[in-house]
């Protein structure tokens, strides 16, 4: 089973193999979806792939070494009622997460979401947002 994970690090833990350390211990293959990480702290978005259990240890680990954790669901949010169906983020999304479909309605595809932000802007009626939470 995928997951998906927020990593919010502080100042202290930027500059720390935290990741590495985590898939050294568990095993678990951990993919970077989308980073935004300075010295001063940051985001790291990540997927993993293994059963619940053990998820929800590689997520213990996390917290125990000070990286705040959030499971994601939902990286892009799309307004549907907001949403004028132009299509301008359709061409922009770089794993067809986002599609046209028969009817002209847009639909998302949260598995194949990576959060790479590519679409938000690119909407004219700001339908688009990205689930992000500031340190």
């Amino acid at each position: 089973m995928s997951s998906k994970i927020l990593l919010n690090y502080s100042p202290e833990k930027a500059g720390k193999p935290v990741i590495a350390s985590i898939i050294k211990e568990t095993g678990i293959p951990i993919n970077i979806l989308h980073a935004d990480l300075t010295p001063e702290g940051g985001e790291i978005f990540i997927e993993a792939d293994a059963e619940k259990d053990r998820i929800d240890e590689m997520i213990e680990l996390f917290e125990k070494q000070g990286v705040r954790t959030e499971k994601i669901t939902r990286g892009i949010i799309l307004d549907e009622d907001s949403c004028l169906e132009c299509g301008a983020c359709v061409s922009l999304c770089p794993t067809d997460a986002l599609q046209l479909t028969k009817d002209f309605s847009i639909e998302l595809n949260e598995e194949k979401c990576v959060y790479c932000d590519a679409c938000v802007p690119a909407c004219p009626v700001k339908a688009l947002s990205l689930k992000k939470k500031k340190l």
